[in-house]
């Protein structure tokens, strides 16, 4: 009996699990892997006990449980069974064991699945405790790291089940750096018999938690961890740190901001002061006209300034209404490659690529001409030869343009700041360096994304994407399309990457409303852009992405997002609130809930 698969002790003992044989021929029982220790019990006083003798240290309700489950083993099958130990001075423990044949006997394999009495005494004296003080939960773990006791307040459900966790080891629910975190502070707590405190975090599902723990020791060999969400907390903290950088941010920009502008508004200003004072004293027609010449060019520069900051403050605040229309890009190409063509500098000619056929998009037209233009406009300025070609490519869900030039190029190391504000290559080639700025917020409310590359005295190439799907052209003029979609059924954007879940939803929605749906992240603003839908419904899950709901807000900040969390979590529902969505439900729903959600935002 004592050669009972000795690879498997160190699991069994590693899980906190023990093991007892029983000699079904003598009656006689081996307890193997200091069963007594790992499983928290008192161990007997004697040395080779008998099956009748260990049958007495249980319950005596269990006992009969006891003599069937040896004899379903001996006769070559497997049982599991629950029976109660009792110890001496203490409550009785719920043990779960398995019987199964073994060599010429039964091996018992028992697991600590929690003590019964205790559990209830745990309920009893500290429950209303804390229902009313602890606003989270309590966790018991021993010296180990596994689970003893779980307890948690009326109406508070965790994200695993309380007896899916009591008996398990700790790392099985936190990140190896959080677990040594409580391990050492466990330790540290029973050999000082003080209690002590931590931080920590917990990922599930893409969003952050944060929790304090306050272990206290208990029972001498156990540590009591009340647990505590201090996610509201942090987020007031992080929000502070953000509003503080934010306030000296916005003090270095407004500093910036005055010294760029100052500047770029009195050198055309003082231009047209001082040619009027000369236009004025001056007799001869040829020198006047030139003088004329550069007050209309300094009007026409200092106009555009102030038209620039204008534009990007509107942008920044949301107060720029974007109009998404069908619109023909050959045309729309046609009519810059009109307006450039005069203009390129002798030696430098402009090109342009597009593909065959017609090209309608749902989109902004004035805004995307407004982009194009400024991207041609730095191309003409910096380059002195060669070519600027214009280029427009189709993709599966993007439409990609580019302006590249064989210009002068930009250095590397400002690259990554071309797209800020009064951001100049050349400080005395005229224009705000606001320019490419705007493009960056138009191009991003556009649903896309803005690129540049470059090669010092060998050219640039400005690019960037918006969502595309082929729409045939009308003859007819049918006016914006949120006029067109407005004299329609209501549409939702069901983003949901379960199957199951996106079928539930279709049952229950399909008859009212017309659902647009979408499993893959990449999809979800190309999809927003393209269908203009009066509502998105969103799993937990993309919610989870906030550069997903961010950039929904950007294109449309009014829309109402629903967050579909996987359970009635109260951190998902407030977590979603907090982060941009108009509501929350809970999955599984009901078919009424979700139609009552839906239809408060769409009525």
């Amino acid at each position: 009996m004592s050669d009972f698969n000795k690879d498997l002790l160190p699991i069994f003992t590693s899980t906190n699990t023990g093991v007892w044989i029983c000699d079904t021929a003598t009656g006689k029982v081996v307890f193997l892997n200091d069963y007594f220790a790992l499983l928290g019990l008192t161990r007997p006083d004697f040395e080779l006990p008998s099956l009748r003798e260990v049958r007495s240290l249980f319950h005596p309700d269990d006992a009969r449980s006891i003599d069937e489950a040896v004899a379903a083993a001996s006769a070559g099958g497997n049982i599991t069974i629950t029976c109660r130990y009792l110890e001496k001075e203490r409550n009785a423990i719920a043990l779960q064991s398995t019987f199964m044949s073994c060599c010429s006997g039964v091996a018992v394999i028992t697991v600590n699945r929690g003590r019964v009495a205790a559990q209830q005494s745990w309920e009893k004296r500290y429950g209303t405790l804390v229902n009313s003080l602890f606003p989270n939960f309590i966790f018991v773990f021993d010296e180990n790291f596994f689970f003893v006791d779980i307890i948690t307040p009326n109406g508070l459900r965790l994200f695993h089940k309380n007896e899916e966790l009591i008996g398990t080891n700790g790392r099985a629910l936190y990140t190896p750096e959080v677990s040594e975190l409580f391990i050492a502070n466990i330790r540290e707590c029973l050999k000082t018999n003080h209690w002590r405190e931590i931080e920590y975090h917990l990922d599930l599902r893409g969003i952050r938690y944060y929790y304090q723990a306050r272990i206290v020791p208990v029972d001498g060999d156990k540590a009591l961890c009340l647990i505590q969400d201090i996610g509201d907390r942090v987020r007031r903290l992080e929000e502070l740190l953000t509003q503080r950088r934010r306030a000296e941010e916005s003090d270095r920009m407004k500093s910036v901001f005055l010294t760029g502008i100052s500047h770029e508004i009195r050198t055309p200003l003082n231009a047209i002061i001082g040619f009027s004072e000369l236009l004025a004293e001056e007799e001869s027609s040829e020198v006047r006209n030139s003088y004329m010449e550069i007050i209309r060019s300094n009007n026409d520069l200092l106009l555009q300034i102030v038209n620039d900051i204008l534009d990007l403050s509107r942008l920044e605040a949301n107060m720029s209404e974007f109009v998404f229309e069908e619109t023909d890009i050959v045309s729309l190409v046609a009519e810059l490659l009109k307006l450039y063509t005069p203009n390129m500098k002798p030696g430098v000619r402009l090109l342009c690529d597009l593909p065959e056929g017609t090209i309608q998009v749902p989109t902004d037209a004035k805004r995307l001409r407004q982009v194009l233009f400024n991207f041609l406009s730095n191309a003409v300025k910096y380059t002195e030869q060669g070519s600027i070609t214009l280029k427009v490519e189709k993709g599966d869900d993007f439409l990609f343009f580019s302006v590249a030039d064989t210009g002068c190029g930009i250095p590397e190391d400002k690259l990554d700041a071309i797209f800020k504000r009064f951001e100049k290559l050349d400080r005395f080639v005229q224009g705000t360096g606001l320019g490419l700025s705007i493009c960056k917020t138009i191009v991003e409310r556009l649903g896309g994304d803005i690129a540049v590359t470059s090669k010092l005295n060998e050219g640039s190439v400005f690019s960037f994407t918006i969502p595309y799907r082929y729409v045939a052209p009308r003859k007819e003029n049918i006016g914006s399309v949120r006029e067109l979609v407005a004299n329609q059924r209501k549409k939702i954007l069901v983003v949901e990457p379960s199957e199951n879940d996106m079928r539930r939803i279709g049952e229950i929605l399909k008859d009212k409303y017309e659902l647009v749906e979408i499993a893959e992240e990449d999809k979800i603003t190309s999809s927003f852009i393209l269908e203009h839908p009066n509502l998105v419904l969103m799993s937990m899950e993309m919610v989870g992405k906030q550069d997903v709901v961010r950039k929904i807000h950007n294109i449309s900040p009014n829309i109402p997002i629903i967050a579909m969390t996987t359970s009635d979590f109260y951190h998902d529902m407030r977590w979603s609130i907090e982060n941009g969505c108009s509501d929350a439900i809970s999955k599984p729903f009901s078919a009424s809930k979700l139609e009552e959600s839906v239809t408060a935002f769409l009525v």
